[in-house]
């Protein structure tokens, strides 16, 4: 006769991490460079009693990496329940010179009572540009763009599955394909949900490309975009022939032949959406959308399916000035912005800079013209440089040549670029490098 005893033991899980990076950094939930932030992460007991105390040290290989403060309490948890060290949160400083979208691998050691568990997992440093979720079942589209995108310098990455956490990625690229072949985003589907909560609540970019997508998927089971992205769709037509950019847009003096079966859905702007192509017969095709929070670029032909032309007609050229708009703002000084313009600051470029960087910047004429500046702060809070007498109206810029208000060359480091307009105020990071 052999006894048997049962044995119960707490078994602790990873599941997720959370980045606080409101007080020194720009509240955007993720650790960027040259970026001090707070750092818990939620784990679970998946065993069959109780974790007790639970206390965890953590340490990073990453020469990126500089951990302030190692230690977290979770206090005790149940089996099938999860905790988190928010209120003891962990604090960490990525350097200033780590390359964007480089993963950095955590190790805990956590304690609970004669209980000890290792628990890995990896956090991302700075938001890459973009992700491309190609759902069409033809993966060209999307492989084609990721190419020439990582050919003109750009980091990202594809794939035929939406990621998850989109908080990590500037842009997302969506390619839904030509009817009636195309992929459908289900307006019950999870994929929906993602889509609208990171424009609405993580301030997302995103590109849309479909024919079927803006007109008839909303009349079956597909999610109607239009609101979001600044549309009315009001018909569909067979696409052919040619493609014509729009003055004054980002998309100005490009002009694209159609290849490939390519039919489309007619949508207009409507809102803060703008016309950014239209085919000869007038009929609107693309609309970008600066809706403040958020920007979109809708189309309803393939962009893969373009001809190539003499620049600025190139895919090169388009999807560099769809990433510009998306990341600085760059292409909506159309006059008649002016009648739906927003006070914004746009992100500087280029960041990492060496010598100037250049700050692009709008006011809306409603603003209080009697307490407009754009100021620059060092890491400690000093006041670096102050500019005044700024331009009201659309699309203007400051290029900052890395000096202070005497004229003296200042250090390499981390500065923050804060415009203030009326009650508007809103501050950026620039990274001087030497």
């Amino acid at each position: 006769f052999y006894p048997s005893i049962t044995v119960y033991a707490p078994h602790l899980t990873y599941q997720d991490y959370t980045v606080v990076d409101t007080l020194f950094g720009n509240n955007d939930g993720v650790l960027d460079p040259g970026e001090t932030a707070d750092l818990f992460i939620t784990i679970k007991n998946q065993g069959n009693c109780t974790a007790e105390s639970v206390f965890a040290w953590i340490s990073c290989s990453s020469p990126y990496i500089v951990i302030n403060d190692g230690g977290g309490s979770f206090g005790s948890i149940e089996p099938d329940s999860i905790a988190d060290n928010a209120a003891d949160p962990f604090n960490l400083t990525a350097s200033a010179t780590t390359p964007i979208g480089t993963e950095a691998y955590i190790e805990g050691i956590f304690y609970a009572d004669s209980f000890v568990d290792t628990l890995n997992f990896t956090i991302q440093i700075g938001k890459k540009h973009y992700y491309i979720w190609n759902p069409d079942p033809t993966p060209a589209p999307g492989a084609n763009m990721h190419t020439i995108l990582t050919n003109i310098g750009y980091i990202g990455e594809y794939g035929i599955s939406l990621a998850s956490d989109l908080k990590h990625y500037i842009a997302l690229f969506v390619c839904c394909g030509i009817c009636p072949n195309n992929y459908i985003i289900d307006s019950a589907s999870v994929e929906a949900a993602l889509i609208v909560d990171y424009l609405e609540n993580k301030s997302g970019c995103v590109y849309l490309e479909g024919a079927g997508v803006w007109y008839s998927d909303p009349q079956s089971s597909g999610y109607d975009f239009n609101l979001l992205f600044g549309t009315n769709a009001y018909g569909q037509i067979p696409l052919t022939g040619t493609l014509l950019g729009i003055p004054g847009r980002f998309t100005q003096g490009m002009m694209f032949t159609i290849g490939g079966d390519n039919g489309s859905d007619l949508i207009a702007p409507i809102g803060t959406g703008f016309l950014i192509f239209k085919n000869v017969s007038d009929d609107s095709i693309a609309v970008a959308n600066h809706a403040g929070i958020y920007k979109t670029v809708g189309t309803s032909f393939e962009l893969g399916l373009l001809n190539d032309g003499t620049p600025p007609s190139t895919k090169h050229v388009l999807l560099d000035s769809i990433m510009r708009f998306f990341i600085y703002g760059y292409g909506i000084e159309e006059n008649t912005i002016a009648t739906s313009i927003r006070t914004e600051l746009a992100r500087p470029y280029p960041n990492p800079f060496y010598k100037v960087i250049e700050i692009t910047y709008q006011i809306a004429d409603a603003a209080n013209t009697e307490n407009i500046s754009l100021r620059i702060y060092d890491a400690t809070g000093r006041l670096t440089r102050q500019f005044n007498d700024l331009a009201i109206g659309p699309f203007n810029q400051v290029i900052w040549d890395a000096k202070d208000d005497l004229g003296r060359r200042v250090p390499a480091g981390v500065y923050f670029v804060q415009l203030l307009a009326g009650d508007y105020k809103k501050t950026e990071k620039a990274i001087l490098l030497k």
